[in-house]
């Protein structure tokens, strides 16, 4: 994805609702058609996106326009598009798809738009945001607006799929399903070697990318002062690309025999991990606890259904 691939904890932080734009507000459910339509108006073309190609081009990250109630509200707008695409495009690298995207907002948007937006490039992150006019109407407010390229749109589909609240498809957030993920994936590192007593020195981890796919990483418990670390630290270039195809992550992640469509919601997964037949079934306890810790770090909601595990 560029400049940086973020996970978790960088995502919840970044796109936090309105922290990059200060003039913005939260946005209601009922405000959310109006608003895209004036994007795809006005800013696709200057960005050379066509509002037809929907998660072939772009995507909308998040459950917004998937809640329950006209008056439910989102912080901000997430808006994903292809790097590869676009590059291609504009003529550029895929690491310089938000510099670009940046110098296409700060010449031409203020004309189209009638007005100079707050603009903010977080250029570690290789992310734009920007504030746009609620409902294509200044009058109303401004929405944080994220523009974010995803480099493959089939891994975004997937791992970005927020539940459809109106059908209720699930009670929690997209993130307690890909933390149970990561959870899952952190029983499946492998020791590389232990000390004396029989503690874990180095092992490998896999590792979920929310942006980027699988990885492994090889993590650490050594000291230079001391001769075992309280937490291990990752190994400054030992990241391995895995895999950004869902179905090979699903693999990995859970054995053969489950789609996309089998792990849609935090609910489903669960209910796999569950059954006895799961290969980390005796590691349940295990993948509950680092689940919780997962979602005490995010500030997430712990899902009642979690306590079914001993």
């Amino acid at each position: 994805m560029g400049n940086r691939i973020l996970n978790f904890s960088g995502f919840s932080k970044i796109f936090e609702g309105g922290a990059a734009i200060k003039t913005s507000r939260r946005i209601r459910e009922d405000e959310f058609p109006k608003t895209l339509d004036s994007i795809k108006e006005i800013l696709f073309p200057l960005l050379g996106i066509d509002v037809d190609r929907y998660g072939e081009e772009y995507i909308i990250i998040g459950s917004i326009g998937k809640k329950k109630n006209p008056d439910d509200t989102s912080g901000d707008l997430d808006l994903g598009y292809d790097a590869t695409l676009f590059s291609q495009e504009h003529g550029v690298g895929t690491k310089e798809c938000s510099v670009t995207v940046d110098t296409i907002i700060r010449t031409q948007l203020a004309e189209a738009l009638g007005f100079e937006p707050e603009i903010n490039y977080l250029k570690g992150l290789n992310v734009v945001s920007l504030g746009w006019p609620i409902e294509g109407d200044l009058q109303k407010g401004i929405v944080q607006l994220d523009l974010i390229p995803l480099s493959s749109m089939e891994w975004a589909d997937f791992i970005y799929y927020s539940p459809n609240y109106k059908l209720d498809e699930s009670k929690y957030k997209s993130a307690h399903r890909n933390w149970l993920l990561s959870a899952i994936l952190s029983a499946r590192k492998e020791v590389i070697d232990t000390d004396e007593a029989g503690e874990i020195m180095n092992y490998n981890s896999p590792v979920l990318i929310l942006s980027d796919g699988l990885y492994w990483h090889t993590k650490s418990y050594k000291g230079i002062r001391i001769p075992r670390l309280k937490s291990s630290k990752k190994l400054e270039g030992s990241e391995r690309f895995v895999t950004r195809n869902p179905q090979e992550f699903i693999d990995f992640a859970l054995g053969t025999g489950y789609k996309q469509e089998d792990v849609k919601t935090f609910e489903a997964l669960l209910k796999i991990i569950e059954d006895p037949k799961f290969d980390l079934h005796d590691r349940l306890p295990e993948i509950k606890q680092r689940f919780l810790e997962y979602l005490e770090r995010s500030g997430l909601e712990i899902p009642t259904e979690i306590n079914r595990i001993g």
